[in-house]
């Protein structure tokens, strides 16, 4: 893989976090209704998983072995 593959590679997967960040913000509201005080974690425009520890929030996204960024966030309540 030459330098500017590599480069670009890394832009999509920064476009794809950017992505997620806006549309988890966008529903920040939503999000704090049912999960306020926890860790969510969101990919594709999709909630995967939510813990109020994130330690294990990362665990269990590790064992489910997602591919690519995944956006998290801290839901206050």
């Amino acid at each position: 893989m030459n330098p500017q593959m590599f480069m670009d590679c890394g832009l999509d997967k920064l476009r794809e976090l950017k992505d997620d960040y806006k549309w988890l913000y966008s529903n920040y509201e939503v999000f704090r209704k049912g999960y306020k005080n926890q860790f969510i974690a969101v990919k594709d425009g999709e909630h995967l998983d939510n813990d109020i520890n994130l330690d294990r929030l990362l665990q269990r996204l590790k064992q489910n072995k997602f591919d690519g960024p995944i956006a998290i966030e801290y839901i206050y309540g």
